[in-house]
């Protein structure tokens, strides 16, 4: 995995950069696709009070232990690896390797996400614990244009391997208008910053 130089230390305001482009992702995809029945088997942030992420379901990866589901996820708290991870070897893989470029103190949630063809996320901005202790990666599984991942200032389209960083504290939406589903890979790490 190649990454472009420093892009990632010298974070544009906009609140994307993309770090990488090209990335295979078909071992990835496979591994989706034979393990299908994992989308939605926990589907609480989708069905939550006014959730912004009505329309999409997710693959749980690493997260807050299923214990505590149901409890309150805004404060502290250890993430811990689903069953998903092992069902999906070459995700838990890309994570190691994306820690270790990032030199990341350690791993966060994991998740995969999909909003199928004419679904959207809604405008919201993540401002909880999690949120503010961890960066957000996303790993483009399958983009297509008409996929937008919007700001107030800026619209942004990720093809299929482009993996990027954004500041998730910025109010935040997501639309597709393409004629697939858009998945995505999205890898929580804490880092030290200058």
């Amino acid at each position: 995995m190649k990454f472009y130089t420093d892009s990632y230390t010298h974070r544009e305001t906009k609140g994307f950069v993309t770090l990488a482009e090209n990335i295979d992702v078909s071992k990835m995809v496979e591994e989706i696709n034979q393990n299908i029945d994992l989308f939605d088997k926990y589907p609480h942030r989708r069905i939550s009070f006014n959730s912004p992420h009505a329309e999409m379901t997710d693959i749980w990866i690493r997260t807050n232990s299923p214990e505590s589901i149901g409890k309150n996820w805004k404060e502290v708290h250890y993430p811990v690896w689903y069953d998903a991870a092992y069902k999906l070897p070459s995700i838990k893989n890309f994570c190691m390797d994306l820690m270790a470029w990032t030199r990341g103190e350690s791993l966060g949630h994991v998740m995969i996400t999909k909003i199928p063809s004419g679904g959207k996320i809604e405008k919201h901005n993540d401002v909880h614990w999690h949120a503010q202790y961890f960066d957000k990666f996303y790993l483009q599984l399958q983009g297509a244009e008409g996929q937008t991942f919007n700001t107030e200032h800026h619209n942004f389209t990720s093809k299929t391997g482009d993996l990027y960083w954004f500041n998730n504290a910025r109010e935040h939406w997501v639309d597709n208008n393409s004629n697939i589903d858009r998945i995505t890979l999205i890898i929580c790490i804490k880092i030290e910053h200058d």
